[in-house]
């Protein structure tokens, strides 16, 4: 068992919760493992891998892109 701290408390995850199936809340494909942070395309929930890489992580660096550009007009 292993702990991991989670905010101002420490949470234990066991082998099996690492292996729990889980669903992306982007695509609904089933998925173990850790999930991904799907903001800002999903306010919560777990994406998967290929998700995060394909849909959230082009969003953020959109995202940034167009807050730089904002930040050169000012």
């Amino acid at each position: 068992m292993a702990s991991v701290v989670q905010g101002k408390h420490k949470r234990f995850v066991t082998m099996e919760q690492k292996d729990e199936e889980k669903t992306c809340c982007i695509c609904g494909m089933r998925f173990t493992g850790h999930g991904y942070n799907p903001y800002p395309v999903k306010e919560s929930g777990e994406c998967c891998r290929q998700c995060n890489y394909e849909v959230v992580v082009p969003e953020r660096y959109r995202r940034h892109l167009e807050y730089q550009k904002s930040k050169e007009n000012e």
